[in-house]
């Protein structure tokens, strides 16, 4: 764990910030948390990814560390062999976090990107979508003294701790709006969990608008046709909407397929939403 000193990280959080409109990208990111996302899939077994929650000034962006790493290699102009490198592990990751969430973008809002194949989805809600309810108990976590709250969204009970040390509203996924940084979560039944595992200084980029021909949609609309699409990926793609399917094959033997150049991701244990409504 990187420790980073209170005082200089609570002053650039009371400096002035400049006002961010979607679609709008930061000159640098003073701060990033990684979480380790852990989800029970249907086979009675934990999958787990890498997440990371990019912390501008006055805005954040979650979004899939691997999915970061390639971004940050395009950013940096690396080599070919390595975006290359980065870009096949997020075509090939099963449990790849394909939600982007931007928090407080536009002012107010969050803004959320994700992909039914073949297409990309966007739409916004409220920035604070939580009512939390507060507990006296506290947790120590990266090493910040963390307070707890419990809140419901999407059809599931959210047991939160959050670090006024951190004294922004942000936090993994769409579990954000509390007077500190959200560094651990998770839901009542135990299936999805969110742990911070570093908390860093950072001077990378953040990527307001992360996909390109984005339909946008309602929230509403979009969880139902998400959570029916996963039931059976292949199946649920309408015959009419394919162009082109390709087959990525790989020296170990694997293999990627995507749909008019979006990855098709099988989900081999099984497919568990965020958001039940």
């Amino acid at each position: 764990m990187e420790t980073i000193k209170l005082t200089s990280l609570i002053l650039f959080l009371g400096m002035a910030s400049h006002v961010m409109g979607q679609g709008v990208s930061t000159s640098t990111d003073e701060y990033e948390c990684i979480y380790e996302y852990h989800v029970k899939n249907t086979k009675g077994s934990s999958d787990a990814t890498s997440t990371i929650l990019q912390i501008g000034r006055n805005a954040a962006m979650f979004s899939d560390y691997t999915a970061f790493q390639k971004d940050s290699a395009i950013a940096c102009k690396a080599p070919e062999s390595d975006i290359q490198k980065f870009n096949t592990q997020e075509m090939r990751n099963d449990m790849f976090f394909d939600q982007s969430v931007s928090q407080n973008v536009p002012k107010g809002k969050m803004t959320v990107y994700s992909v039914i194949t073949p297409n990309y989805y966007s739409y916004t809600e409220t920035a604070s979508p939580i009512n939390w309810s507060f507990a006296e108990e506290e947790d120590t976590i990266c090493g910040y003294t963390c307070q707890k709250a419990m809140g419901e969204y999407g059809g599931r009970t959210w047991t939160v701790w959050y670090s006024t040390e951190i004294p922004v509203s942000f936090g993994p996924w769409k579990l954000c709006g509390l007077p500190g940084l959200v560094l651990a979560a998770n839901d009542s039944e135990g299936i999805h969990q969110f742990k911070a595992i570093t908390f860093r200084k950072s001077n990378m980029p953040m990527n307001m608008k992360p996909y390109a021909n984005i339909v946008k949609t309602s929230r509403e609309q979009f969880i139902k046709a998400k959570n029916k699409f996963e039931e059976n990926p292949m199946g649920n793609i309408p015959t009419e909407s394919i162009s082109e399917m390709t087959i990525e094959n790989y020296e170990d033997g694997g293999h990627s397929a995507l749909v008019n150049g979006v990855v098709l991701r099988m989900r081999p244990n099984g497919y568990v939403p965020l958001e039940l409504k």
